[in-house]
């Protein structure tokens, strides 16, 4: 794409002049949509990976056809057509489509007012029969909302650019629908219990996985694996590259993400009961998309150069620009066995009209178009697979500018069809569509193909066929995340949510469970515990953890810490297991994990810095005193929350002795007092126990 000039209104000309000088800008400097017919033509499309947006500048009609439409009226289209390439030229959103209705919706309504499309009569009459035309013709509370918002856009560029510089402002009056799963009307109450799938559901999906034998299914339920380990969209699949594996320094399996909606990238990170999956999942994919990478690498490095694959059946010396007979293009194109068999049994001469017959007929569009000049060459099918699968962002995945032969969900052509066979000289990405074609059966199709379940023979609970969408399986994980009372900014991150806000959507918890939530907290009589606190997600304050102190501790990843950050920063860089202002709370979930997993981390340094000194090494001693020091406190907190006799929601601090302030060593340096209070955190027996543990 070219280098996008912003268009800058000039305040000392009228506002027509604005308006030309934005559609002459527009038209002349701007060269998005160039290549498909460009200013002259009325319909553009907008590319995003494996789908289309259409942007037809018609007017309105309920029902669309944009076979046959009758154009905006001028001088609206121009003007239509000028913001819509401005806009998208800067920033290209799939949102589009409201854009057009918000376009021709004012287009009617200055029709309707001053009987002439000029957008330089819009005044306050417009404005309110366009707020008239959107009620009566947008009947969807959300709709209406998203359509409203891209109205407020199109009113203020209008008012900001000068074309209207004495325009009144105007806010979306439709205010946005709060979200389907938590409204309590019948509908979306009946859509709630259907949308969150069972847990049957989910384990027939993993079965899947782990039965599959066929090259289809082991795709498809790979696909399907790569959306389970953590909330996913299935868009967001084709931006995944052979390289996506990465193990983090606590030796951690994430995945290399690439999230929409505004996210980018991120690392989503395997439970380590999936990582083995994943993995598996990861291996045959690269397995079975092999073939495709390379097509796909071939036309990159090879421009205008056929791929010679297996099946042709030319010599090795046949030049590129030598026309190929019926037989020879059937092979090269990848025709079935079928095809060719009864080819060769109607007739010998394969450069025939009967030959070329058999296998391009009047049904095969895109075989008469290459023998329209007459036998085809290698130079033109390198032609045809260039157009076929050279998308607009060729040769990069359009997100995260790698390369298409790296991605790692990437397939040919055919690759599991039924009757064709799959072109070997091809590549392409799965849509969206086929993965839900793959999770739930086409209804609408005359003869629609099985699913995985239907291949591999699950059916629902109730006998019935199972019928998902791979947007559920992220309502799935999101809700359970939520059972689990999983941090909401934690999940958002898990999810790839840009917004903590949008959570809301994929909570699908049964009224009852929402209620006994809600039961758990009005049901105490007293303030909880800390621990009952974490539990339900509920602040917790300095005093439910013995200081007294007003204000709320801070979540670590090991416990919660009571530093006052108001005051001054934190002087400890992260090293909070020695640290006598932070505390360690029995049953906090996830806590012990990953103190054990800190242990072997500081044990494996200590043993390290253990065989320097006894080497010799200069300065080795010191690190096995601190990393000696930072271990017994560690592993002493460790045995602790272990331990039987520490009772559930125990609050355990470190020796403050074990930790002095500045001030104290400034007093101790002085032989000054620096008695302890008579605050102590901790008794006498575990200062005993840290210490024997520490001269162990």
């Amino acid at each position: 794409m070219a280098d996008i000039i912003h268009f800058q209104p000039k305040h000392e000309i009228s506002a027509k002049q604005n308006l030309d000088s934005f559609i002459e800008h527009c038209k002349n400097t701007l060269t998005l949509y160039d290549d498909q017919g460009g200013w002259q033509s009325n319909n553009w499309q907008h590319k995003q990976k494996n789908r289309s947006i259409a942007m037809t500048f018609s007017k309105y009609r309920a029902k669309s056809n944009p076979a046959n439409f009758d154009p905006l009226d001028e001088p609206f289209l121009s003007f239509a057509k000028a913001y819509i390439r401005y806009n998208q030229s800067i920033k290209a959103v799939s949102s589009v489509t409201n854009k057009m209705v918000a376009l021709r919706m004012l287009h009617d309504a200055l029709v309707a007012v001053h009987g002439i499309a000029n957008v330089l009569k819009t005044d306050g009459l417009v404005i309110g029969e366009l707020e008239t035309i959107t009620k009566q013709r947008v009947a969807n509370k959300d709709r209406r909302n998203k359509i409203g918002y891209q109205i407020e856009i199109l009113l203020e560029f209008i008012r900001s650019k000068r074309i209207v510089p004495a325009l009144q402002s105007w806010e979306n009056p439709w205010p946005k629908v709060g979200a389907k799963a938590e409204r309590t009307d019948e509908d979306s109450r009946k859509w709630q219990d259907t949308r969150c799938p069972s847990m049957h559901q989910m384990l027939a999906l993993a079965d899947c996985f782990a039965n599959a034998e066929t090259l289809e299914d082991k795709y498809w339920s790979s696909v399907i694996t790569l959306l389970m380990f953590a909330p996913g969209r299935a868009g967001e699949l084709s931006e995944l590259t052979v390289d996506c594996l990465h193990r983090g320094e606590n030796g951690a399996l994430g995945v290399r993400w690439y999230a929409e909606k505004g996210f980018g990238h991120t690392i989503k990170w395997v439970p380590e009961a999936l990582e083995q999956t994943v993995i598996e999942a990861h291996s045959r994919l690269m397995e079975i998309g092999k073939p495709a990478r390379e097509a796909a690498k071939y036309a990159y490095e090879h421009p205008n150069v056929f791929m010679r694959h297996a099946g042709c059946c030319t010599p090795d010396d046949f030049a590129e620009n030598k026309p190929l007979n019926a037989y020879q293009f059937a092979h090269a194109m990848s025709f079935t066995d079928q095809s060719i068999t009864s080819m060769k049994a109607k007739t010998s001469q394969f450069s025939s009209v009967t030959a070329w017959n058999m296998i391009g007929g009047k049904n095969t569009k895109w075989v008469q178009k290459l023998i329209a000049s007459g036998e085809p060459t290698y130079e033109d099918l390198a032609s045809f697979v260039a157009s076929e699968y050279q998308t607009h962002d060729w040769p990069n995945l359009p997100s995260i500018q790698r390369p298409v032969w790296e991605s790692l969900v990437l397939i040919r052509d055919r690759e599991f069809h039924n009757d064709f066979d799959v072109r070997e000289f091809s590549w392409r990405l799965p849509s969206v569509n086929e993965l839900n074609a793959q999770l739930a059966i086409r209804d609408k199709l005359k003869n629609p193909p099985k699913t995985l379940f239907q291949r591999m023979g699950y059916k629902d609970e109730d006998g019935s066929d199972i019928r998902l969408t791979s947007h559920q399986i992220r309502v799935w994980l999101s809700t359970n995340a939520e059972r689990g009372g999983m941090d909401a900014w934690q999940l958002a991150r898990w999810a790839g949510r840009a917004r903590i806000n949008d959570n809301r959507h994929y909570d699908l918890r049964t009224q009852d469970e929402r209620e006994q939530q809600a039961r758990s907290i009005i049901e105490f009589n007293e303030r909880p515990t800390a621990l009952e606190a974490i539990k339900l997600n509920l602040p917790v304050s300095y005093k439910d953890l013995g200081v007294n102190r007003i204000g709320i501790a801070d979540v670590t990843e090991y416990g919660m810490c009571v530093h006052d950050y108001a005051m001054s920063p934190c002087t400890k860089g992260g090293e909070c297991m020695t640290c006598k202002e932070h505390v360690c709370i029995k049953g906090m979930p996830d806590t012990l994990e990953r103190i054990i997993r800190l242990e072997k981390q500081v044990e494996s340094q200590f043993d390290k810095a253990n065989e320097d000194n006894a080497d010799g090494v200069f300065g080795a001693d010191r690190w096995v005193s601190h990393l000696g020091w930072k271990l017994a406190h560690i592993r002493t907190q460790r045995q602790r929350l272990e331990s039987e006799d520490t009772p559930e929601g125990a609050i355990l601090w470190i020796p403050p002795e074990h930790d002095p302030s500045p001030v104290k060593r400034a007093l101790e340096q002085n032989d000054l007092d620096i008695s302890a209070s008579n605050q102590d955190l901790v008794e006498e027996s575990e200062v005993a126990m840290l210490l024997g543990i520490e001269n162990a």
